[in-house]
C-alpha cells in the first residue's frame, strides 16, 4: 500500500502500480504531491491517469514502481547512467549506502569498463547520473601521399618590384632514381571498448594512389613506405592533371648550330649556350636556353606540350618563330612570331606578332613597340609605343560566350543524331549475332564488317564531339572580360582594340582599357 485516502487506494502489485477509486473529484494536479513523495512511482500515460480519476472502480493500472536504483544502459552499450528514485531527503541521509548500492548494481550488471567514481560525482535524486562510459574506437590514421614540389615558373619579384627574368630555374633535373614521392600505408585504428568490456574493432585509415606516369616513374617498397623513384634520368615534369611525371630530357652542353644540327626530341631539351641563325629546336616538353646572348635568327622554336624559357630574349629578323603549347618567358623579343598560352616578357616586345591567352611585360619599364599583339583575355605592359608614333596594335579579343553556347547545341544535337545511329546499329548486330558469328558467309560477313565499322567510327566520333562539349564548356568557365593595361604611358599612333571595338590613341595616355555598356573606354 502506497496511499490511501478518501478518493483512491494507490498500491503495488510486482512492479506494476494500481489504484482504486472510491470517490471523483481528487484533483490531477495534486497527484504529482504524490510522485513527488514516492519518487519509485512512474506514471505511463496521463490520459489514463485522468481517467482512472473519473471512473469509480478497482485495479485501474496507472504506471510503474521502479527499482531504487534504476541502471540505464545506452542502446549501443557505450553509456550506463543510474538513477536514485529517492527523494532529496532520503538521498541526503543514506547517500553512502545508496551509492554502495548502485555500485553493486553495476557490478550485477556485468559493467566493468569505464566506470566513474560515484562517491565524487553530483548525485541528484531521480536524475541521471552518468555510471559509465565506454571508449570510441579510434580510426586510423588515412595514407599520406607527399609529391616532389612542383617548381613555380614566374620571375622572381625583386625588393625593387622589377620581376628578374634572368634567373630562372626552368627545368628540374632528375636522376635516375631520384625520389619523387612517397606514400606512407594507412595505420591501424585503435579499437574501443564497451562498457561491458567487449572489444569494439577499429577502422583502419583509408588507403590512397599515388598518381604518376607509370612510363616514367616505379613504385619502391622502402621502410615501411611505398616511395616513387624516377626509372630514367630526364627533366621533372606534372601533366595537365596534376600526375608526376619525367620527360626524356636532352642537355646541349653549348650552342644548337653546325655540331649538333636543328633539334627534334620527344622530351625536354636543355640548351647551355644558343641556337645559332638558321637552326631549329623541335621538343614535347619543355625547351630552356640559357646563354647570356639570347637566340638571334634562330629558325623555329617550338615545343608541343611544354614550356619555353630563352633567357637572353630572341632577335627574330622577322624569320624566327617560337611557339609553347604552355607558357613561354622571355627577356626581349624583337621581330619575332610568338604563340603561347601565356607570354611573360622581362624587358620589351618589339616589332613583333604575337598571339597568347594573358601577355605580361613587365609593369614597370617594360614596353610593346610597333607589332601586333593578340591577347584572348589581357594585355600588360609599362610603355605602348614610343613618341615618334610606331603604330601598335594591342588587342584584347575576349570569349564571345553565345557563339560557344551555340556551338555547343549545335555540336549536341550531333552528338544526339549519332546516339540514335549507334542505338541503331547495336540492334541490327545483336539480331546478326543471335544468328551466329561463325556461320556468316559471303555477302552476309561483308555486311557485317561494314556495320561493326561503321559503329566503331561512330562511338569515336561521340567521344570526340564530348570532349569539344567540355571544352567549351571549360573556355565558359574561365572567360574573364578582356582588358588592356598599361601602367605608364600608352603614346599617340597605338590602337587599342577589345572584342569588335577599336579606336587609335591621339594622345599620351595610361590606365585599364576596358569595354563597359558596349562602350570602349579609352
Amino acid at each position: 500500500m502506497l496511499v490511501e485516502n478518501d478518493f483512491f487506494t494507490l498500491y503495488i502489485e510486482g512492479e506494476e502500480v494500481f489504484i482504486d477509486l472510491q470517490k471523483i473529484g481528487f484533483p490531477l494536479k495534486s497527484f504529482e504531491l504524490i510522485t513527488n513523495q514516492h519518487p519509485r512511482i512512474k506514471i505511463s500515460s496521463f490520459p489514463e491517469l485522468r481517467k482512472a480519476l473519473m471512473e469509480v472502480g478497482e485495479k485501474h493500472k496507472i504506471g510503474y514502481y521502479l527499482p531504487i536504483i534504476d541502471i540505464q544502459v545506452s542502446q549501443n552499450k557505450m553509456r550506463a547512467d543510474v538513477l536514485f528514485n529517492v527523494t532529496s531527503s532520503q538521498l541526503e541521509n543514506e547517500k553512502a549506502r545508496l551509492i554502495s548500492q548502485a555500485e553493486k548494481a553495476l557490478d550485477e550488471y556485468g559493467i566493468v569498463f569505464g566506470r566513474t567514481n560515484l562517491a565524487e560525482s553530483a548525485i541528484y535524486p531521480c536524475t541521471p547520473i552518468v555510471a559509465a562510459v565506454g571508449q570510441d574506437p579510434v580510426k586510423g590514421q588515412d595514407a599520406k601521399i607527399t609529391y616532389i614540389a612542383r617548381p613555380e615558373r614566374k620571375p622572381v619579384i625583386r625588393e625593387d618590384g622589377i620581376a628578374d627574368y634572368y634567373e630562372m630555374n626552368f627545368v628540374t633535373h632528375v636522376q635516375e632514381g631520384d625520389w619523387l614521392g612517397e606514400k606512407i600505408p594507412p595505420q591501424e585504428g585503435i579499437p574501443g571498448r564497451d562498457i561491458f568490456g567487449v572489444e569494439i574493432a577499429a577502422l583502419r585509415g583509408t588507403d590512397a594512389k599515388l598518381q604518376y606516369d607509370r612510363k616514367a616513374a616505379i613504385e619502391v617498397d622502402e621502410d615501411g613506405k611505398t616511395v616513387l623513384r624516377a626509372m630514367f634520368g630526364g627533366a621533372l615534369e606534372f601533366t595537365d592533371d596534376d600526375v608526376v611525371s619525367v620527360s626524356r630530357e636532352l642537355i646541349i652542353n653549348g650552342d644548337v648550330g653546325p655540331e649538333t644540327g636543328s633539334i627534334t626530341f620527344e622530351g625536354a631539351v636543355t640548351i647551355s649556350g644558343t641556337v645559332l641563325a638558321g637552326y631549329s629546336v623541335k621538343a614535347s616538353g619543355d625547351i630552356s636556353i640559357e646563354g647570356n646572348e639570347g637566340v638571334t635568327n634562330a629558325k623555329e622554336i617550338c615545343s608541343s606540350e611544354g614550356d619555353i624559357y630563352i633567357k637572353g630574349g630572341a632577335f627574330g629578323g622577322d624569320m624566327s618563330l617560337i611557339e609553347a603549347s604552355g607558357d613561354l618567358f622571355i627577356k626581349h623579343a624583337n621581330n619575332c612570331k610568338i604563340y603561347a598560352k601565356n607570354l611573360y616578357v622581362g624587358l620589351y616586345i618589339l616589332g613583333s606578332e604575337v598571339v597568347a591567352d594573358h601577355v605580361f611585360v613587365d609593369k614597370n619599364r617594360g614596353k610593346i613597340i610597333g607589332g601586333r599583339i593578340e591577347a584572348l583575355f589581357s594585355i600588360e605592359s609599362a610603355y605602348a609605343g614610343n613618341v615618334h608614333e610606331r603604330l601598335t596594335h594591342l588587342i584584347a579579343k575576349g570569349i564571345d560566350k553565345d557563339r560557344i553556347y551555340e556551338d555547343i547545341q549545335q555540336i549536341a544535337q550531333e552528338l544526339k543524331d549519332i546516339q540514335t545511329t549507334v542505338s541503331t546499329l547495336e540492334e541490327q548486330l545483336a539480331k546478326i549475332e543471335q544468328l551466329g558469328r561463325n556461320q556468316l558467309l559471303g555477302e552476309q560477313a561483308t555486311v557485317y564488317a561494314k556495320l561493326r565499322a561503321t559503329l566503331d567510327a561512330s562511338r569515336s566520333k561521340m567521344f570526340e564531339l564530348d570532349q569539344d562539349i567540355q571544352m567549351g564548356l571549360r573556355k565558359i568557365k574561365v572567360a574573364e572580360p578582356p582588358r588592356i593595361h598599361i601602367a605608364k604611358e600608352a603614346h599617340a599612333g597605338v590602337v587599342i582594340q577589345i572584342g569588335q571595338l577599336s579606336r587609335t590613341i591621339t594622345s599620351t595616355t595610361m590606365g585599364t582599357f576596358e569595354v563597359i555598356d558596349q562602350v570602349l573606354h579609352v
